[in-house]
Order: C-alpha cells, then sequence, then structure tokens
C-alpha cells in the first residue's frame, strides 16, 4: 500500500507541473497571438487609410493633364503620364502600376515598374493594394474614365515582421515567467495537493476519521477545511450506520432467539420440562448466568413457589420450596408487572431472600404473565464472564418470558386435559374395578391404588371405617412411612378425619410451613373427604402431599369426592355381601347342628368337620 502510494506522488507531481505549464503557454499564445492580431489589424487599417487617400491626392493632381489628353486623344501623352507617375526617380514612389480606363472602362493607357524580388533562389512578390478613383471633367462634374493605380504595401509587411518579432520576444519572455511562475506555483500547491491526496487515499482505503492540520488561508485552506468537515461527517455517518447496524443484528439475534425458544417450547407439555426448558434457555442466550430461577405464584397463600432453582446457594431456598411474597426484587416485579435490571445489586436497600448471595452484581427480574396477570417470576443474576447485563439483555429476557407464558400456558392445558381424561378413565376403571371386588381388604386395596393415581402420586393415603361398636374411626388401610399397628383410634371431632366424619363435609389444607406430623390428614396439603351412603357418614378417605410438590386444589377436591361417593357404595355393597355370607353361613351351621343333634353318634359332628377343614 505504501509502494502504490509513493508511486501515485511521484507520479502526480511532473503531471502537475506539465500541466500548470501547459496551461500558462497556452494562456500567453492566445495573448500573445490576440495582441499580434490587433496589431497588424490597426497597422493594416492605417496602411490602406494612406494608400487611399493618395490615391485621391494623385488623381485630383493629373485629373486636368488626363482630362485635356483624353479630349485631344493624346495616347502617347497619357502613357507618359502613367509612366511618370510609376517612375522610380520619385523618391519613395510606391506606385507599382498605373491604367488609365475610359468611360467604357477600356484600357487606353498603362505603365508598370513591378519587378520579382528574389530571396533565396525563391521570387517573392511584394504585397500590392489597388486603388481605383474616378476622373471627374471638371466642366459637367461627370466621370470620363478612371485611374486604377497598384500600390506597394511594403511598409505593411515590414511593420507586420516588427510586429512577428517582438511578439515572438513577448511569447519566449512569458515562456520563462511561466516556467518561473509553474515551479512557484507548483511548490507552494504541490505540499497541500499531496497531503489531501493521501488523505483521499486513506479515506478511500476505510480510513474515515482523517483529519487534517495545515495552516492557510487561502482556497487551499478552505479546501482543507472542507475537506475535514467532509471526513467528520462521513465518520459520522459511518459511525450511526455501524451503530444501526448492530442495532439491527441485535434485533434479528432476539428474533431468531426467540423464534428457537418457541419452537423448543411449543414441542413440550410436560411442565416440569417446560420449566427446566425454560431456565435452561435464558442460561444459554445469555452465555451462561450464575444463578437462575423460575419462580410460579400461589395467590392462595401469597407465596412464591421455587420450580426450578440453578446456581442458588440450598441454604437461601427454603426448605418448603415457598417463600412469602414480601419486599425484595421479585416482590417489586410480582405487583409492579414491570421487569427490572439492576446492577450493583448489593447496593441496593430492597434485596432479599431470593439475592441474599455474595458478590450479587448484576440481576434482572421479568414477570410471566398469563393475559395481563402475573403467573410467574423469571431472575437471574451475574454473567459468568462477569460483564454487567444491559438493556439488549433486558430485552431479550423479557421476550423467553413471553414464549415462557405461552409454553406454561399450553402445558397447564394440556396437564389439565390429561388430567380430565385420566379422571374419567379411572373414575371408569373405578366404577368397573369396584363392583367387581366384593372383598373388603382387596377393595380397600384398590381404593387407595386408585385414589394415588388419579391425584398424580401421593406420599399418603388411608380409608378409615366407623365402627359402631366403640364408636369410633379405625384405620382400615394407610399407606405411608407408618403402619396401620401404630394407628390408634379415633374419636368423632378428633383430629382431621374425626372433624370430617362428624361433619360429613370435605376439607383440603395447604399449609407448607407447618412440619409433618405423620397424622391422618396432618401433611402440610391434605384432602379429606368424608364417605357417605344414604346421607350417613361411614369413613373417611385423607390423602396428603403430592409427590409432585404441589398443592392440592378445588380439582383434586372435586375428584375426591366424586372418587368418595363411589367408593361408599362399594364398600357398603361389600359389607352386605359379607353380611350376607355370614347369615348365610350361620343358618347352614344352624341346620346342620340340628341335624346333628338328633342322633347322639354324629352330634357335633359338622363343627368338628368345619373345623378341621
Amino acid at each position: 500500500m505504501s509502494q502504490t502510494r509513493s508511486k501515485m506522488n511521484f507520479s502526480r507531481r511532473p503531471v502537475l507541473k506539465l500541466r500548470l505549464f501547459v496551461f500558462q503557454l497556452i494562456a500567453l499564445a492566445v495573448v500573445c497571438l490576440m495582441m499580434s492580431s490587433g496589431e497588424l489589424s490597426r497597422w493594416r487599417r492605417l496602411s490602406e487609410t494612406h494608400i487611399n487617400s493618395k490615391g485621391v491626392s494623385l488623381v485630383r493632381t493629373i485629373e486636368t493633364h488626363v482630362m485635356r489628353f483624353m479630349a485631344e486623344n493624346d495616347l502617347e501623352g497619357l502613357k507618359h503620364l502613367a509612366q511618370s507617375l510609376t517612375s522610380q526617380d520619385i523618391p519613395n514612389n510606391d506606385v507599382i502600376s498605373v491604367q488609365i480606363l475610359d468611360g467604357s472602362l477600356q484600357k487606353i493607357a498603362e505603365a508598370s515598374n513591378e519587378a520579382p524580388i528574389a530571396h533565396g533562389g525563391l521570387t517573392h512578390l511584394p504585397a500590392t493594394v489597388v486603388v481605383a478613383n474616378p476622373i471627374f471633367d471638371s466642366a459637367t462634374s461627370q466621370p470620363r474614365g478612371t485611374l486604377r493605380m497598384v500600390f506597394s504595401n511594403q511598409y505593411f509587411e515590414e511593420k507586420s515582421q516588427e510586429v512577428v518579432r517582438s511578439t515572438l520576444v513577448y511569447f519566449i519572455i512569458g515562456m520563462v515567467l511561466a516556467l518561473i511562475s509553474t515551479l512557484l506555483l507548483s511548490r507552494m500547491v504541490q505540499t497541500p495537493v499531496d497531503i489531501l491526496a493521501e488523505a483521499a487515499i486513506r479515506m478511500s482505503e476505510g480510513e474515515s476519521d482523517i483529519q487534517l492540520e495545515l495552516d492557510s488561508d487561502n482556497e487551499i485552506g478552505v479546501l482543507v477545511e472542507s475537506f475535514n468537515q467532509m471526513s467528520l461527517r462521513i465518520n459520522q455517518h459511518l459511525t450511526e450506520l455501524r451503530q444501526k447496524n448492530m442495532s439491527l443484528e441485535h434485533k434479528v439475534y432476539e428474533l431468531a432467539t426467540l423464534q428457537h425458544i418457541g419452537r423448543s417450547l411449543s414441542s413440550i407439555l410436560d411442565q416440569e420440562m417446560v420449566y427446566e426448558t425454560i431456565v435452561d434457555n435464558v442460561i444459554n442466550v445469555l452465555s451462561g448466568v450464575k444463578r437462575c430461577s423460575l419462580l410460579l405464584i400461589d395467590e392462595k397463600n401469597n407465596e412464591f413457589l421455587f420450580r426450578v432453582a440453578k446456581g442458588l446457594d440450598p441454604e437461601i431456598i427454603p426448605e418448603s420450596g415457598r417463600m412469602p411474597i414480601e419486599g425484595g426484587i421479585a416482590a417489586k416485579v410480582y405487583h409492579t408487572g414491570e421487569a427490572v435490571l439492576l446492577n450493583d445489586i448489593n447496593e441496593e436497600d430492597d434485596t432479599k431472600l431470593l439475592e441474599e448471595s455474595k458478590v450479587v452484581r448484576s440481576s434482572i427480574c421479568s414477570p410471566i404473565k398469563i393475559a395481563g396477570k402475573v403467573i410467574g417470576v423469571l431472575s437471574l443474576s451475574n454473567r459468568i464472564s462477569g460483564i454487567p447485563f444491559n438493556e439488549t439483555d433486558l430485552r431479550l429476557v423479557e421476550g423467553v418470558s413471553v414464549e415462557a407464558a405461552l409454553a406454561i400456558k399450553n402445558a397447564r392445558l394440556w396437564q389439565d386435559l390429561k388430567r380430565k381424561v385420566l379422571e374419567l378413565n379411572t373414575l371408569h376403571e373405578v366404577g368397573k374395578n369396584l363392583s367387581l371386588v366384593l372383598d373388603i381388604s382387596k377393595l380397600l386395596e384398590l381404593v387407595l391404588d386408585l385414589t394415588a393415581k388419579v391425584l398424580g402420586g401421593v406420599k399418603t393415603s388411608s380409608v378409615i371405617l366407623h365402627d359402631a361398636e366403640s364408636d369410633c374411626l379405625q384405620v382400615m388401610l394407610y399407606k405411608g412411612e407408618r403402619s396401620v399397628e401404630t394407628m390408634q383410634p379415633i374419636k368423632a371431632g378428633d383430629g382431621i378425619a374425626g372433624k370430617v366424619f362428624k361433619r360429613g363435609e370435605p376439607i383440603i389444607i395447604n399449609d407448607f410451613h407447618k412440619p409433618e406430623d405423620g397424622q391422618i390428614g396432618g401433611g402440610r396439603s391434605s384432602i379429606c373427604v368424608p364417605l357417605k351412603v344414604k346421607e350417613k357418614t361411614i369413613g373417611v378417605l385423607s390423602v396428603s402431599d403430592k409427590r409432585s410438590g404441589e398443592p392440592f386444589d378445588q380439582s383434586d377436591l372435586d375428584m375426591m369426592v366424586t372418587l368418595a361417593s363411589q367408593i361408599s357404595i362399594s364398600l357398603y355393597n361389600a359389607q352386605l355381601y359379607e353380611d350376607l355370607e355370614a347369615s348365610y353361613l350361620s343358618a347352614v351351621r344352624a341346620l346342620a347342628n340340628s341335624i346333628d343333634a338328633k342322633d347322639a353318634y354324629t352330634r357335633g359332628h359338622s363343627e368338628r368337620v368345619a373345623r378341621y377343614s
């Protein structure tokens, strides 16, 4: 590149000088040509005026003699007169030839002393001027003839040569001056021109931030200042274009990223997988963050529910996975519904449990909304690279939050649909299986299995029936950490099960802050429904704590009530079947005993056979 510049500079200098010199020569030649042309024209006019006046004077002088000779028809006299006019004896006589014409323009006399002039073997004819003047009759004032004279223009030729010689001298002097001025001008112009050319080359090669420093008050200075202004504006425009291009690239990246995230989330319908995918996508989009968590809102208990928490200190997250919505950035985002970007977050006064981590310096918290309602909060802090978050990151996280809201909504709808289908299938299966099982122990086992299945898995479940003899509730079957043998009878009105039995109304409890006590209905999330037959409560069906950690809701309660009604009928039918079977066996036994009693030999035989069998 430097070689190219040097070659351009080397070739530019002589070209510039030559152009300046040629331009001045052309201007000088034009000026000299105009001056010489004007001078020659002036001398030509003077010469012609002199010759014309001389011709008129000669005509007036010889006019009387010509008229007399013509009247006498003296041709010799006319010829002698013509010869006298062309005589070389007359000093400075420039008349070359004379012709005397009559009224009909017929030549009647002529004389000439014209002789060619030799110049180095070449014949040179002198320049001439022809003058024709009429000859008037003094008596009548009528023209009687014409005197045509040819004058030599030697004087004009001499003056022309003088003009040409002087012009040539002036041209040579002008050439010398033009050469000197060319050198001076090229020296004055060359440096700023080289600077401007060098700057132009640099600008053409992509360098836009160029400012020239050249002190000059003439046109070159104005040109340099104009170049600086042009360079400054070009640089500003390029900077704006780069910024717009960068912004456009960010927009394209954001749209492509959101499209990719939306595509990946739309293919997942499992809620837990959706939560994990949302957090993973946020971490990947921001090129890795140290902490990221997804919290859903439990409006009934006014709590945050941790669904995914990556990078957070386990000591920060409560054992229940729940946190009150009070104070902190997440709470602010939930209440305002606006995303928050904070840098140097450890200096904020409202950082609470969610941000209680060492070296938290940059954080983004964005709401997840469905139909304008905040259903969760997406919180992340500290890039792995240490670069703080900016507005672009905030917009990107907000876009991810929108996609996350749609994915969560779809997953919930799918989960609800799947659950409804499962409930219908389970109710159908319950109705079909319960009608086939008459063994109470097997029936109770089937009841708890189907109940756990329809609720998506529970930690504890139990069937409690009323014992009319003791007027207490007996735990007939229990699935959980304890055994049935350790269960004590429950009096009506005592505990959750006793209250449900006594009131005959279902109860749903969601209290995640109390410790698990292992009692019937004593979980942090429980449902207890009465088992009724003909408006009479015969027992209680109880479940506690979903394995997913989610609280029980009204849909779970409605399902349990529906299931309990079928279970109650099946239990009642099984109890009737057992009572009927017992009555039948008692009747058969009584009949056998009465037959055996008729003979002393067979008395007690049926009882003994029954015992041995």
